[in-house]
């Protein structure tokens, strides 16, 4: 399993510390956290952030998902994006019976969100590994999990919706040492699963904390 941490200080620094210092307090976001779908291009989803940091799964014979964390510093916000690379391919429509699916995922989190009126920052991480899901086709079901992740998926054709919890924690090295980041974070899930795989990107956020990432893999 791949574990990567970074702390975004909450301060007016420069890298490795991910600082952002706002640009006016006036134009502020609602909210200092968001998520959301994008394109992507190649492998990385387009879109550009401060302090970005890109990431993305993939099956060579299904699919690529890509995702993005990073701070905007005109809204002061700490926004996550993630989108399926064009040209997925995940066979043909299954309607009955059920199967298996050997997955790949990774994700990224930025925790422990803070925004003043001139500055935003928050821990970051990643995590990845392997999880195998179950179709129930006839249900309409895609379901598994294991610590890091649990998938709750509706099947309608080729169409993949749900949801996703994250669940995380690891040690962040920041500006004032050693941090222990732990926590669960829900997402939306959204992608295509069929006869030959399942490809799905997934986001989301609370109030001080953001998700994004993928799921790829092939029928067993």
């Amino acid at each position: 399993m791949k574990n990567s941490k970074f702390s975004l200080a909450v301060a007016c620094l420069t890298i490795p510390f991910f600082s952002a210092c706002t640009s006016d307090s006036d134009g502020l976001a609602g909210s200092p956290t968001g998520t959301g779908i994008r394109s992507v291009s190649g492998t990385n989803v387009n879109v550009s952030l401060s302090s970005e940091s890109n990431g993305s799964v993939s099956s060579g014979s299904v699919g690529r998902v890509a995702f993005v964390t990073g701070l905007d510093l005109s809204s002061g916000q700490a926004l996550g994006y993630v989108g399926i690379a064009p040209g997925a391919n995940v066979g043909s429509t299954e309607t009955s019976g059920s199967a298996n699916y050997s997955t790949q995922y990774e994700y990224q989190v930025i925790d422990n969100v803070a925004r003043t009126s001139s500055t935003i920052g928050g821990d970051r991480l990643s995590e990845d590994g392997n999880l195998t899901l179950n179709a129930n086709f006839g249900a309409g079901t895609l379901t598994g999990s294991n610590s890091e992740l649990s998938v709750n998926g509706t099947i309608n054709g080729r169409d993949l919706d749900g949801t996703v919890t994250a669940n995380y924690s690891a040690t962040v090295i920041g500006s004032g040492g050693l941090t222990t980041v732990n926590g669960s974070v829900d997402g939306d899930l959204s992608g295509m699963i069929g006869s030959d795989g399942v490809i799905g990107a997934f986001h989301g956020n609370d109030s001080n904390t953001i998700l994004v990432g993928g799921i790829v893999g092939t029928q067993n």
